[in-house]
């Protein structure tokens, strides 16, 4: 009977309005059975619903489900069980669904493949299925077939996951959805299908639905402690686990086909990295009942082995059998155990054969003893020495089995083997030396003679028996050493604490303060004090110093103050040599003049500077001689002829990489002592701080290979924590890090506020990105290698260009139409901010990367503000420099600076300016603070605020949003920088330089 034939209450409400309207045309032959048994076949009128439809009508009818009882029982009542069977199978198909558990599949249909969900065919999933199929009322089987819930189970699900991802597939997107996934969602066929993406989702599935059944390696003790070694008193089971359940042993006639497949395909994977766990290569579970009565724990997998065979699985195969995913269960006793090595450090006794030029300094000789422990027992020397040459990690310990890190011990042989090479590589030098004295003193008939022979013969003595008496090694050795271990190389220190500092301990003892002469015509903040102190400490032993104290803290006084002390205590040492950029040359010698009058100073700059002896004379005079980097690499030949007492890197890092001709011509001049001085250790990469830190104590961290492969990658690439803590104990000694925004530095510092400005474009500048970008897009799609990346950094500097202003790009000279509007959206919000700043009575400083725009800026600028308005450039000689500074700081100065980025920012005091304006972003934080610090630093008495401009809907918003986490790229690793962009691939690159257009 058709819905419209039946009676008003013949049908829920909710039912009867589904099937309103709905056609019943289709005549389906169906069996049915009557109440006394007989099967009769009728032709039914039938309503068709495609499979999209019947999810849609399912999740209506969910409301009748039994298990709902929202739903009276009267109008259940009215539902046959065939319909109710299905709206539960419909329900559990969600769930699963809900659940996520799901897979991809390609199917072959009207001669093409069609992407679709799939449900995860897992142990859950096929008992619940064959639970369904059980349940099925007659009806059904008898005309959809055995396998109905199979069937639904296979298609129900992509319509199922479709329907509730349909709103996300409708959102608009700012660009399409990959071919494979727009098919997906939209349940269309798939352009570019085909059976090699067949074949690897097939693969995908099949390692989803093995995760359910794992195979895991239970190792056991021996029963009995006195079991001989040629025994097999050691008892490996290999147990089943199915999904989160405990292990439990394997038994074939137990297990179904699919799941013994399973267990077999694991079986012979583990066995393959362990062939002594196969049957043929240990004792087999049915031979092992001689050791092991076989009880619950029992399996057809077990095998017994040697003591020998187990230290070889434990120390060969576990680990690789755990690198392929299995689980290896060993006893719990064994992991409690860790094997150190503690190394204990002192002055050698003999201090008439210890190195006399330094104090502690990294060439200083110390004496060690070192010890082995396993958990809390420490051993004696004849179990070090067993364990060491042993190298195995399965131990019989005092009447108790311990396993042992294998990896640990071999770290600490291997420590212990280099140690000994370095004792006797000392001890050869000293004998060797020894011997010469002794040969000296002989022959000039010295009455020491006997004394340094007798001395030379007792060093043969320790050289000829090896490491037993020649315990001695160098800080700086023990430091190369240090330098190659991770956070748990099971190695500790004890000494002094500056030999536990060098060797990155975190102990660093606090040096003495010292008295500041009256030399000195300045009042240093107590941090300073600490500085001067360090820097002074760090002098008298020899240790090369990086003062990278933030920028504005004073870096220049406290090291003018180390020499104003240095003077009173040490008048005949030679002159410190200051090599700073030619923007602070004059700087140098002006805060000299001013905080440290008695100094002696000179510059060795310009073209009239002196040259040849007459140099060396005047310099050999003076207490401080100051040059630029540019002329250190054109002098260095004469610069090296003197012996400075110290060579001071300002700016430092101008000298980040160590192959540049200023760092290699700085690395030459001969000195006493090194001091780097530095805001900014690290602008882009960590190789920078190893250059800066190489030149203060040559080799400290290792050579650039070493110091890239194992600590640059770790960390970088990684992110390794445990490696980046490790760096920064070991650089710690030698580097006094002060942030200008830590309260206990400096607490009279006006707050700093930042602010990303982003700016519309003009309509012009919207047409010439476009272009830019449309032509860009084809030219990469054929560009390879270093073509490729050259065309994108020239187009990042094409779209920068851009965004600034159509005339940077265009060099058509223009900043504004004829009409009085203004053709950039940057230029239009600066010169707000301008009208703000003059209103306030504030001062400005501007910073661009590009000459070309500061050119367009300064007379724009200066005609809308009626004053000259200075451009700081590479260009500006030091006497202009000198001049256009110290006219923006005097009160009535100009109430605008223009600066390029590269030239004016590093080494000025600008503080007369509280607001700084970013035009174009360099994407390197520490490049742009340090032009920011320009104005917020010690004297700045006004709030200052920071903005960064970036343009709406371009690369520089799209930069902008990876940097703040709102936007991702799946080829993207961002770093300093833009480098970066290079790497991208075609997508990504096109993703970012798209423009994306206005908000609405």
């Amino acid at each position: 009977m058709l819905p419209e034939n039946l009676p008003e209450d013949a049908l829920p409400p909710l039912l009867r309005g589904l099937l309103d309207g709905k056609s019943f045309r289709h005549l389906h032959r169906t069996t049915l059975r009557t109440p006394k048994g007989r099967e009769v076949t009728l032709d039914i009128p039938t309503a068709a619903y495609t499979p999209q439809q019947a999810v849609q009508l399912l999740a209506q009818l969910a409301i009748f489900d039994l298990e709902t009882p929202a739903t009276p029982t009267a109008e259940r009542d009215y539902l046959a069980p065939d319909l109710l069977w299905l709206i539960h199978a419909y329900l559990g198909l969600d769930r699963f669904v809900r659940a996520g558990r799901l897979v991809l599949r390609t199917r072959w249909e009207d001669s093409k493949w069609w992407p679709q969900w799939q449900l995860v065919t897992g142990l859950g999933e096929l008992g619940w299925i064959a639970e369904m199929t059980a349940a099925a009322p007659g009806v059904l089987i008898a005309n959809g077939g055995s396998g109905v819930m199979e069937d639904m189970a296979d298609e129900l699900p992509h319509w199922i996951a479709n329907a509730y991802l349909k709103a996300l597939y409708e959102l608009p997107r700012p660009y399409p959805w990959h071919d494979f996934t727009e098919s997906l969602l939209s349940s269309t066929p798939i352009r570019r299908g085909g059976p090699q993406l067949v074949t690897q989702l097939k693969a995908w599935k099949e390692s989803l639905t093995s995760s359910d059944v794992s195979l895991v390696v239970i190792v056991e003790e021996p029963v009995s402690e006195e079991t001989p070694a040629d025994d097999r008193g050691w008892f490996v089971r290999l147990q089943v686990r199915l999904d989160a359940d405990s292990p439990s042993p394997v038994r074939f006639t137990q297990l179904d086909g699919a799941t013994k497949k399973l267990v077999e395909r694991g079986y012979q994977r583990i066995t393959d990295i362990a062939p002594v766990l196969a049957d043929d290569a240990g004792l087999s579970h049915a031979r092992a009942a001689a050791f092991h009565q076989p009880g619950e724990n029992s399996g057809d997998l077990d095998v017994s082995l040697t003591t020998d065979q187990m230290v070889s699985f434990i120390t060969k195969d576990v680990a690789r059998i755990r690198a392929t995913g299995f689980v290896v269960m060993l006893p719990k006793a064994w992991s409690t155990y860790e094997p150190k090595m503690r190394l204990d450090l002192s002055e050698p006794c003999d201090r008439a054969i210890a190195p006399t030029k330094s104090t502690i300094g990294l060439d200083q000789l110390v004496q060690y003893d070192w010890k082995i422990s396993i958990g809390d027992v420490e051993l004696t020397d004849a179990e070090m020495a067993e364990i060491v040459s042993a190298k195995a990690g399965l131990i019989n310990l005092r009447g108790r089995w311990v396993m042992a890190d294998t990896d640990a011990l071999n770290k600490i042989a291997s420590y212990v083997e280099e140690l000994s090479k370095s004792s006797r590589k000392n001890v050869k030098k000293r004998m060797e030396t020894a011997m010469m004295e002794a040969q000296l003193a002989r022959a000039n008939n010295d009455p020491r003679a006997d004394q340094l022979e007798e001395k030379a013969q007792e060093l043969l003595e320790q050289f000829n028996k090896g490491l037993e008496n020649t315990a001695q090694v160098t800080l700086a050795q023990l430091r190369e050493l240090a330098l190659k271990l991770s956070d748990d190389y099971p190695v500790e220190f004890t000494g002094t604490g500056w030999q536990n500092s060098l060797l990155g301990g975190t102990n660093t003892p606090a040096p003495e303060r010292l008295p500041v002469p009256d030399t000195v015509r300045a009042h240093l903040r107590e941090y300073q004090r600490r500085g001067v102190d360090w820097l002074a400490w760090m002098s008298e032993n020899n240790l090369g110093a990086v003062l990278a104290d933030d920028m504005g803290l004073g870096k220049t006084i406290q090291l003018l103050t180390l020499l104003a002390i240095e003077k009173e205590k040490h008048p005949d040492r030679g002159p410190t040599l200051v090599v700073c950029p030619t923007s602070v040359v004059g700087n140098w010698i002006a805060e000299a003049t001013k905080f440290v009058p008695s100094l002696k100073t000179m510059t060795h700059h310009g073209s009239d500077r002196y040259a040849g002896e007459e140099f060396l004379a005047k310099a050999r005079a003076m207490d401080l001689v100051v040059t630029s980097y540019g002329v250190v690499t054109r002098d260095f030949k004469l610069l090296g002829k003197l012996e400075w007492d110290r060579v001071v890197l300002d700016e430092a890092q101008a000298i980040k990489n160590s192959g540049t001709r200023a760092s290699q011509s700085v690395r030459s001049l001969p000195s006493r002592h090194r001091v780097a001085l530095t805001g900014t250790p690290v602008e882009n990469r960590l190789s920078e701080m190893r250059s800066i830190l190489d030149f203060c104590n040559p080799g400290v961290l290792g050579s650039a290979s070493f110091f890239r492969n194992h600590f640059a990658k770790a960390i970088e690439r990684e992110n390794d924590e445990a490696m980046t803590q490790r760096l920064r104990d070991l650089t710690a000694p030698f580097i006094l890090r002060r942030l200008k925004t830590d309260p206990a530095v400096i607490d009279d510092l006006p707050e700093k506020s930042e602010e990303i400005l982003t700016v519309d474009m003009t309509t012009e500048q919207a047409g010439l990105y476009t272009a830019l970008v449309e032509d860009i897009q084809q030219k990469l799609a054929s560009a390879e290698g270093m073509a490729k990346r050259g065309l994108v950094l020239s187009t990042i500097t094409r779209i920068k260009q851009i965004c600034n202003h159509p005339a940077h790009y265009l060099q058509d000279g223009s900043l504004i139409t004829r009409r009085g509007k203004h053709r950039s959206g940057k230029v239009k919000a600066l010169m707000e901010l301008v009208k703000t700043c003059t209103e306030n009575d504030e001062k400005m400083l501007i910073f661009t990367q590009y000459k070309a725009f500061g050119d367009l800026l300064v007379p724009y600028l200066s005609g809308r503000l009626s004053r000259d308005i200075p451009f700081l450039h590479g260009g500006v000689s030091k006497t202009g420099r000198d001049k256009m500074v110290a006219e923006f700081q005097s009160p009535d100065g100009p109430p605008a600076m223009v600066l390029s980025l590269k030239a004016g920012g590093t080494g000025l005091n600008l503080t007369a300016a509280n607001v700084v304006v970013h035009m174009d972003r360099w994407w390197n934080p520490a490049v742009e603070n340090q032009a920011t610090d320009r104005a917020f630093r010690i004297g700045q008495l006004r709030e200052v605020r920071v903005y960064k401009m970036i343009t709406r809907g371009t690369m520089e918003e799209s930069i902008q949003d990876i940097l703040d986490g709102k936007m991702h790229l799946a080829s993207a690793i961002v770093g300093e920088g833009e480098g970066w962009i290079t790497e991208l691939s075609p997508d990504d690159l096109a993703l970012l330089m798209s423009y994306r257009g206005r908000d609405t």
